[in-house]
């Protein structure tokens, strides 16, 4: 019998906002194939006799490319092991899921995904705004701004200043990406949020307006760029802040 690739959101990166699904795999799998994003207190939950592989790809570094993570996900399928591939976030927001699945169909393994919370709306949780409000923002608008390949966000067709954006990926040069959210249409008061390590215990915040943007010292990676009026709210608490003893002390209360 073929073994089955689960496809597995492995969150923010706390443990504690794991799904209860995508833990139970953890400990079920054989093998796991994981992001380099991934953080040691998830793999801890890994089964002890599993095979881990880390086939991370990073900016700037050399990793596993695309085509050979592809062929172990089959390889190992079709040795009949229960294989998890563990990604960062939510697997189907900038995660590739699109290139593994096409392989995974044309090799016939069986395949399941299991979501994960994104970072988008973990970095709403963490600056205590929402995303949408209907006096503020009525579209949410997930763009990418990963400057290896020098890609820039494009303008969507519909008012700027009504739309909530969440650029995944913005660093390591914010001025770029300020640029073309000013030629865009958004005023340069517009309110943002810079959420480093969301829902992890070295999260930090900054709250800054679009203008402010290019004059953005380096942010630790993974980061989120949140753009728009929602933002706001969030600018009642403190420009910078570590979280660090809350999500530790949540984290010891929780066991999976």
């Amino acid at each position: 019998m073929q073994g089955k690739v689960h496809i597995v959101g492995a969150g923010p990166g706390a443990a504690d906002l794991l799904t209860v699904r995508a833990a139970s795999l953890l400990r079920a799998a054989e093998v796991v194939l994981h992001d380099d994003l991934v953080p040691q207190e998830i793999l801890d939950l890994i089964a002890p006799g599993a095979e881990i592989i880390n086939v991370g790809k990073r900016c700037g570094r050399h990793g596993t490319s695309q085509e050979q993570i592809h062929a172990l996900m089959v390889q190992f399928a079709q040795q009949s092991r229960n294989v998890v591939r563990l990604k960062s976030g939510d697997p189907a927001v900038f995660g590739r899921l699109g290139e593994e699945l096409d392989a995974l169909r044309e090799a016939g393994i069986p395949f399941e995904i299991v979501p994960g919370v994104t970072a988008v709306t973990s970095a709403a949780a963490a600056g205590n705004f929402t995303l949408t409000d209907r006096r503020a923002a009525s579209a949410l608008v997930i763009l990418t701004a990963h400057n290896c390949r020098k890609q820039s966000p494009s303008g969507p067709l519909f008012d700027p200043e009504q739309a909530t954006y969440a650029i995944y990926m913005p660093g390591p040069d914010y001025s770029g990406t300020a640029h073309e959210l000013l030629r865009m249409g958004l005023d340069a008061a517009t309110p943002c949020a810079v959420v480093s390590n969301a829902g992890r215990a070295q999260q930090r915040i900054r709250f800054l307006s679009l203008s402010e943007l290019p004059s953005l010292a380096s942010v630790a990676a993974p980061a989120i760029l949140v753009v728009g009026k929602v933002v706001r709210s969030g600018e009642l608490q403190e420009s910078t802040y570590f979280m660090g003893e809350l999500c530790e002390s949540v984290r010891n209360q929780v066991s999976f």
